[in-house]
């Protein structure tokens, strides 16, 4: 089951006048008549009227609350490709002031489930504002700048499927940043076994002399 508030791009407290606006303007804009034999549209369009069919009936909306909506945490809802930009600038400007305390895998999830999900992604590519992409992508890439390699390395690989750089320049440079992170966690990770082998060769060298 997905977010039907999303799709529709309305808050969840919208009331049924918002709900049947929204449903109207967004069915006008991707019926079949207008978008063509697309199927990535097409389904859309049926995911449009799933949603509106559950959040026009009452029941049906109060349902939908208690077995989706009031399960998961609700994040301000992103209605176009510069709010999107906003909520990274915004994550990025809270990941900056909290420091070393930052929670990696929740900064992770909450990009893969709230700022690129599968709507705010489409919302994306409908646009298809090259330029928003690419700063989306650019301030992505500084979030990865504050992640260690495994969590980086988990974000790229879901730009890669879900939202794939433009140009090869932009992939070149988290690749670059990605091998830096790789380095400094595998150095991390082994640091004390190289010292104390180290360590142990050089005890080895002094009773070997003596």
């Amino acid at each position: 089951m997905e977010d039907y508030y999303q799709i529709l791009r309305v808050h969840p407290n919208a009331s049924e006048t918002t709900i049947r606006k929204a449903y109207r303007k967004l069915a006008l804009q991707y019926h079949p008549d207008k978008t063509g034999n697309s199927e990535e549209l097409n389904a859309y369009f049926k995911k449009i009227n799933e949603a509106y069919k559950v959040l026009s009936n009452a029941e049906q909306r109060k349902q939908f609350h208690l077995q989706y909506y009031a399960l998961h945490h609700y994040e301000p809802l992103l209605n176009n490709s510069n709010e999107i930009l906003s909520a990274c600038k915004n994550l990025l400007k809270q990941i900056i002031q909290q420091g070393d305390y930052i929670n990696e895998e929740a900064i992770v999830l909450n990009i893969q489930e709230n700022i690129l999900n599968d709507n705010n992604l489409f919302i994306l590519k409908t646009e298809k504002n090259k330029f928003i992409q690419q700063q989306i992508q650019k301030e992505i890439l500084q979030i990865v700048n504050k992640l260690n390699f495994i969590n980086g390395n988990d974000l790229y690989n879901f730009l890669i499927k879900k939202f794939p750089f433009a140009e090869e320049v932009e992939k070149e440079m988290f690749l670059e940043v990605l091998k830096k992170k790789k380095q400094e966690y595998y150095w991390d990770k082994y640091k004390f076994f190289l010292a104390l082998l180290i360590a142990l060769l050089i005890c080895l060298g002094i009773y070997s002399i003596t």
